[in-house]
């Protein structure tokens, strides 16, 4: 009775114990193995941030909070489908010497062998979302992508100041896995679902500015793809809409200061600030004989005298060029207003994990 308490019974209560979701699935005639991933982000092996600090090329906000793993075999939509592991890790483990993702790397015990999916995601709460096995099954329907809807984009657009707590969310996954004794590990590159708009704004005036409200145009999605299967893939039916921050969305001012030139017109150390946001992948120029809708305009005021520069609140245009934004990319925008009422708008586009924010010199 002790040998069968040990072999059968304990491992269940532990998993019950730590929250995880696995369905009974038949093992006796194939056998089981366990199961090592290798987690990788930014070219770096994945881990939950508070288990490490953070690097410095990655604000600690934009890292894993939390993680979900769920392992599923069969085709989704079809009859024989299932989900055969499934569980959420919201710390490190037990003790800083045995944390549950160490160096990119954790196990998955007995995993029925045979060809298996598995899909990684991460902080599930900023898409407002508890990936239990009944949301996966509704959700993935016939397809592997699991759609996500924004309904009423009450999860993204957001600010920095809007992800300290839930975070971005980060997926990966690999299907066609054949699970079996003696297998190596499998190498899961997971990547961020969300574009980084990071706003840089620079005083060009003698005079301190103060800015307070940001707005964009129709260009963010309603919809995302959990796990994408191309490098751009956004649901066809997607909706987009503009958005903003600040007193351009009627809220409070988001109250940057940028000091003013110095007296030989050099900028002062102070006279920029940056502005992050961050918005689905989005395809939203499908035609060159559609409007632009990259477009971006500002709420900025004159500190001292209390004046409103109306004018750097008409939409300029900074995604000639693009058509799109990829997930996992950050778009930087330089603002440099030259005057209360002249502004020069230049930007580029690069991976998510260059520290330096480079952009070309204005012409």
């Amino acid at each position: 009775m002790d040998r069968f308490f040990m072999k059968y019974m304990l491992p269940l209560l532990l998993l019950v114990a730590a929250g995880c979701e696995r369905v009974a699935v038949e093992t006796a005639n194939c056998g089981t193995a366990d199961l090592v991933l290798n987690l990788g982000l930014d070219g770096k092996p994945a881990e939950l941030v508070l288990s490490k600090a953070s690097d410095p090329e990655v604000l600690a906000s934009e890292g894993l909070h939390t993680l979900r793993v769920f392992v599923t075999r069969g085709t989704p939509g079809q009859s024989g489908f299932e989900i055969i592991y499934n569980e959420k890790f919201t710390d490190v483990g037990n003790s800083a010497s045995a944390p549950v993702l160490q160096y990119g790397e954790m196990t998955i015990p007995d995993i029925p062998v045979g060809t298996v999916s598995i899909y990684c995601i991460g902080n599930e709460e900023s898409l407002g979302k508890t990936y239990d096995n009944e949301t996966i099954i509704r959700e993935l329907g016939s397809s592997p992508k699991l759609v996500m809807v924004d309904e009423g984009n009450t999860c993204f657009p957001k600010s920095e100041a809007d992800i300290q707590t839930s975070g971005l969310p980060i997926s990966g996954h690999r299907t066609g896995v054949n699970v079996r004794d003696g297998m190596g590990p499998v190498n899961i590159e997971m990547k961020r679902l969300v574009v980084k708009l990071n706003l840089i704004v620079e005083n060009a005036t003698a005079s301190e500015l103060t800015l307070e409200g940001v707005a964009y145009g129709p260009f963010s999605g309603d919809k995302l793809y959990v796990f994408p299967t191309e490098n751009l893939d956004v649901p066809y039916d997607i909706q987009y809409e503009p958005f903003a921050f600040g007193t351009a969305a009627g809220e409070n001012s988001i109250g940057l200061l940028m000091g003013p030139l110095d007296s030989d017109n050099s900028a002062s150390g102070n006279s920029e600030c940056i502005y992050r946001a961050y918005i689905y992948p989005t395809y939203a120029l499908r035609s060159e004989t559609e409007d632009n809708p990259y477009t971006i305009s500002l709420n900025v005021r004159n500190t001292a005298t209390g004046t409103i520069l109306t004018n750097l609140q008409y939409p300029r245009t900074f995604g000639i060029g693009h058509t799109n934004f990829k997930a996992n990319t950050q778009v930087n925008i330089r603002a440099r207003i030259t005057s209360e009422t002249d502004i020069i708008i230049n930007f580029d586009v690069m991976a998510w994990d260059d520290y330096e924010i480079d952009v070309p010199d204005f012409n």
